[in-house]
């Protein structure tokens, strides 16, 4: 059997483990700059999820129609504002809405002709086929009653304007703004 020199193995031990005691400067630069970008790109991945996520709300011009509205001078009891003096009504039949379209997802505002929004001395009653409110909405308060009422083509959304002399909205747009579950608006132009 032949025997080595001891001093020759320590030699090539020592050797050995100067060559073996970590990686190269490229060799680490590269690993962490691709560290990064894979941390990078699962970052950009989850933050661009949650925020789509988010903002896909369906748009209430796909969800909503109303027909154009009919104009009506009366006293009416279903506003208690109304039923003493006349006011000025504007008869909006729901068309087509989607299902899970609640009250609650809609807010209104009315546009003068000069693009201004206006606050109307009124507001917003949804009836049903038999003149029965459904829903009340005030422009300064928001809904008043009826706000988790499922929207349908049975309602009829109505805006009206009361006080000694009504004011006219003739010319006016009424939008129909989504919130909560829906996004957007519709415009609805009154004649």
């Amino acid at each position: 059997m032949a025997r080595t020199h001891p001093e020759r193995s320590t030699r090539s031990a020592r050797r050995w483990r100067r060559r073996s005691r970590g990686v190269s400067d490229i060799v680490a630069t590269i690993l962490l700059v691709a560290i990064t970008v894979v941390l990078a790109a699962v970052l950009y991945v989850f933050v661009t999820h949650y925020y789509s996520a988010s903002s896909t709300a369906p748009g209430l011009g796909t969800a909503l129609a109303l027909a154009t509205p009919q104009d009506a001078v009366a006293r009416s009891a279903l506003v208690a504002s109304c039923a003493a003096t006349p006011c000025n009504f504007y008869n909006m039949s729901v068309q087509d809405a989607a299902k899970g379209l609640e009250l609650h997802d809609l807010n209104f505002e009315v546009i003068g002709q000069n693009g201004s929004i206006t606050l109307p001395t009124g507001g917003i009653v949804v009836v049903s086929g038999g003149n029965v409110v459904a829903g009340a909405y005030g422009f300064t308060t928001g809904w008043a009653s009826g706000n988790t009422t499922a929207v349908s083509d049975l309602l009829t959304v109505v805006l009206y304007t009361s006080g000694a002399t009504p004011q006219s909205l003739s010319g006016d747009t009424f939008r129909v703004i989504g919130v909560n579950a829906y996004s957007g608006s519709i415009d609805v132009h009154i004649y």
